[in-house]
């Protein structure tokens, strides 16, 4: 453990000291070239991108190491004023300033969780612009101008002005980008990129830099505009950090050919101050064109790339799920499928695609009811079919309106195979309409049956009530086992002898039904094969028992407008007939 605290105690150390010296170093070599450059000595620079290395480093930086970053930004403000301005022990109030300055744009920038991606949205952007670009550099402004008063005597309005626009401009400027480099933003954007991406970001910085570079080495054509022409492809092709690039291309170009004296801005035949500040307007015209553009490009990537990785994740879960889903568009087109498609319908995501409801309808089996009226509806519908490629399958089709500010945009159904479920329901289904003594249907489930055909005029139906002869005396000689056996019997005979369509019941007792699906020919003649069965073959055979039974058979043919009531009664009226005139034989209703 001690050695363990050692390595992360000796690696912190040396991440702060790296970080001190790119500070110190940094701010040094920005510092005294731009006071070189854009200052006589006396008043602010025209561009002041120091103080961006500090805000950069401290936006990086975990908040232990900002006072090491902020001694070092001080001592290396010190060491350029010193070594560009001449010695004095006022140098250092001007060194406290910048750093304070940057570190109120620095905690702002963190307190409001815009820090860690600058320029990412409209919203980080603006609490960049409002950070970087107007609190810090007006407190620094504020400060520093007193401070020239003091050591300059220069006037406080002018020199406010000039802190603050060369201050603002050099964070808002130069900190995106040199955050971009520290964090690696810019190395992790080259290395995600293709060959041909790389070769494009190059060539269009490369354009960008000729086209600045040719309109600031001539002082004949006014062109200012033509590198925002540049800066804003940047800004559509390669997002943020292009446009952060691009910008300190024009800064870097144009405040050198501006120094010298060329360009555009000279072509106004001003003073060098009118020249430097109309400079600053111009950078800040272009942060204020490109800065939202960039914004809003950064903003439609990363949702681009959210939705591509929503798209990837839903079609891996689709891939593994037991569901498939099928959308369409308010024209009711489908313009998007995925999941089980070929294992349920027998057709790819490649078949249905810009197929119609009809046409989805006709290849899958699905109603177009369903599809077409259900989907109007408010609430949620749901459908069960067998697909017209897999008819062994039952699928369940949930169908849901997509809306949006009250519009409807299209609709989703979502298919799931329920054949298992289905299956269980007809399992337990049947059970519970099944004698389990004999196989047949139980009392409750010969009534369905009943029911069925009573409801429906178009079909010609007949009914056959059966009851075992002496049955009690079968029971009381040899037993319930055998009486058992003897029901069994009767069942399988009368399955024997009818046809699937026919419904065989066990009522009760030695009560059994045959529900015919057909007239009364044709129940009368299936009963008279069954009573003569009984009189050839033993009901009952084991050792020396065989054990003989007959059967009475009544039955009645429903008629247009008969009641359920009247037809079952009939048919037992001709089974009291039957038991009455010597058993062991059919009558049929009058």
């Amino acid at each position: 453990m001690n050695k363990a605290a050692d390595l992360i105690g000796r690696v912190a150390r040396s991440a702060s000291l790296k970080a001190a010296l790119t500070g110190a170093i940094g701010y040094f070599l920005l510092a005294a070239t731009t006071i070189r450059l854009t200052s006589d000595g006396r008043n602010h620079a025209t561009v002041w991108p120091a103080d961006a290395i500090i805000l950069a480093l401290l936006l990086v930086s975990p908040r232990r190491r900002w006072p090491i970053i902020i001694l070092a930004g001080w001592a290396g403000n010190f060491a350029a004023n010193g070594i560009t301005r001449g010695w004095m022990i006022g140098l250092l109030l001007y060194g406290a300033i910048n750093m304070a300055q940057t570190a109120l744009a620095a905690v702002l920038l963190q307190r409001s969780n815009s820090g860690k991606e600058l320029l990412a949205d409209t919203r980080s952007s603006l609490h960049f612009l409002l950070s970087a670009g107007i609190l810090g550099p007006a407190l620094g402004a504020f400060l520093g101008s007193l401070a020239s008063l003091a050591n300059y005597g220069e006037a406080f309005g002018p020199s406010f002005i000039r802190w603050f626009a060369s201050n603002a401009l050099g964070l808002l400027i130069v900190t995106p980008v040199l955050k971009g480099l520290l964090d690696g933003s810019y190395l992790r954007c080259y290395i995600e990129r293709s060959w041909v991406g790389r070769l494009e970001a190059l060539g269009l910085h490369g354009v960008h830099i000729a086209l600045t570079a040719a309109v600031f080495d001539q002082n004949t054509m006014e062109l200012l505009f033509l590198p925002i022409c540049s800066l804003l492809l940047l800004s559509f092709r390669l997002g943020r950090l292009g446009t952060q690039a691009g910008v300190i291309m024009i800064a870097l170009i144009g405040g050198v050919a501006t120094y010298r004296g060329l360009g555009p801005v000279h072509l106004m035949h001003q003073t060098a101050d009118f020249d430097a500040i109309f400079f600053q307007v111009y950078l800040g015209t272009l942060l204020c064109t490109a800065l939202p553009v960039a914004a809003s490009v950064s903003a439609n990537t990363e949702a681009l790339t959210r939705l591509a990785e929503r798209d990837e994740a839903l079609s891996l879960i689709l891939s593994n799920s037991p569901d498939a889903i099928i959308s369409f568009d308010a024209a009711g087109v489908c313009r998007w499928a995925a999941g089980r498609l070929e294992d349920y319908l027998g057709a790819g995501a490649d078949d249905l695609l810009g197929a119609t409801l009809p046409e989805i309808a006709e290849r899958t089996g699905m109603s177009v009811p369903f599809l077409t009226g259900a989907a109007s509806g408010d609430e949620r519908a749901t459908a069960e079919f067998s697909p017209a490629r897999r008819s062994q399958m039952t699928l369940e089709a949930s169908i849901g309106l997509v809306r949006r500010d009250g519009a409807r945009l299209g609709s989703i159904v979502t298919l799931r195979d329920v054949s298992a479920r289905k299956a269980k329901e007809a399992a337990i289904s049947r059970m519970a309409e099944t004698d389990d003594l004999t196989g047949a249907l139980n009392r409750k489930g010969f009534r369905h049956r009943l029911d069925e055909a009573v409801k429906d005029a178009s079909r010609q139906v007949s009914l056959a009530l059966i009851d075992v002869d002496h049955f009690k005396s079968i029971n009381d000689t040899f037993g319930h086992t055998v009486g058992d056996r003897v029901l069994q019997e009767v069942v399988a005979r009368i399955k024997a002898i009818t046809r699937n369509t026919d419904a065989v019941a066990r009522l009760g007792g030695d009560e059994f039904a045959i529900l015919f699906d057909g007239d009364m020919a044709i129940a009368q003649s299936v009963c008279e094969r069954l009573t003569a069965s009984f009189g050839n073959l033993p009901v009952f055979e084991q050792h020396n028992v065989s054990l003989h039974a007959s059967i009475s058979c009544g039955i009645a043919e429903l008629h247009p407008n008969m009641s359920k009531g009247h037809f079952f009664e009939a048919a037992d009226i001709a089974l009291y007939d039957a038991k009455h005139q010597g058993r062991g034989c059919v009558r049929a209703a009058a």
